[in-house]
């Protein structure tokens, strides 16, 4: 992780950095898993997808909050962080060489957005979800929305498999409400704390920007 802004920094305007960092995390498993251990643990498990967000979470103290049992964790990919740092930091000149160096009034608002993907005392599950809309609210204070949709097959309109998309309102108090969704391409992982959906990575920007 104490090379990622390096990296970045050498590669992103250049095309250095190779291929498989660009890629959505590789092929999931579209079944069910079990892992045995923390929510925190699974991140730990994956660090191709995650190193970046395990390391943010740690850097911010997160680490109970993402573990609090009974919740549920919408969780972002490496990817989709690094493109918000690049929407952040444009200039790469400018831009922290570690994420210590991040300024501490940018990693207060990476610590809310990570509450945003954070689901409190609900367990969001594939298997209840409809087309319909089920709500509730962020760890940060958000309404947040999740229903399926179903994609097209074979030119065939919603006759294909049916995803997870999380939603969250972005609006501010008082403003007509306005959502910005990520698709989970796994769903229903199960920890010992709760459970964990994976974000897609190549659409989605973190903190939903």
């Amino acid at each position: 992780m104490r090379l990622f802004f390096l990296l970045c920094c050498i590669g992103i305007f250049l095309g250095a950095c190779d291929d498989e960092y660009y890629n959505d995390g590789g092929v999931l498993d579209s079944d069910v898993g079990v892992f045995n251990g923390t929510t925190m643990g699974y991140l730990e498990s994956q660090p191709a997808m995650f190193d970046t967000l395990t390391t943010l979470i740690k850097l911010n103290g997160l680490e109970a909050e993402v573990n609090r049992a009974g919740s549920t964790f919408f969780a972002p990919q490496n990817y989709s962080i690094y493109n918000f740092l690049i929407l952040r930091y444009p200039d790469a000149q400018n831009r922290p060489k570690r994420l210590e160096d991040i300024p501490a009034s940018e990693m207060a608002e990476i610590a809310a957005g990570i509450r945003n993907y954070i689901i409190p005392d609900k367990q969001i599950r594939r298997e209840d979800l409809s087309t319909v809309y089920t709500f509730s609210s962020t760890l940060g204070g958000r309404k947040a929305r999740f229903n399926l949709v179903k994609e097209d097959y074979l030119g065939n309109v919603n006759m294909g498999a049916a995803s997870v998309v999380f939603s969250i309102n972005m609006s501010a108090s008082g403003m007509p409400e306005r959502y910005q969704s990520a698709k989970v391409i796994r769903a229903d992982v199960k920890t010992t704390d709760g459970w964990v959906h994976v974000l897609v990575s190549d659409t989605h920007i973190f903190g939903f920007n």
